[in-house]
């Protein structure tokens, strides 16, 4: 297991949270992944992967609601 801790703040977007990951992981974007926050899925739109209600690089994480113990995210590859 990896673990890696990585901070962004809360007027960062679901697209710079991908990129900072992507970064973080030493991946070179080519990941098919997506967020999944209240029942909802959010993503960076690739061909041939999923599509997805709202542009990643509109939607704040600010505006996600989220609670202290939601502010984690795990991903399992």
């Amino acid at each position: 297991m990896i673990l890696r801790r990585i901070k962004v703040s809360s007027d960062s977007t679901i697209e710079d949270l991908h990129y900072t990951i992507q970064l973080a992981m030493g991946w070179e974007n080519i990941h098919l992944h997506h967020f999944i926050i209240h029942g909802k899925q959010y993503g960076i739109l690739q061909p041939g992967g999923t599509v997805f209600s709202d542009r990643a690089c509109e939607v704040k994480l600010s505006s996600l609601g989220l609670r202290e113990r939601e502010r984690k995210v795990f991903i399992r590859i």
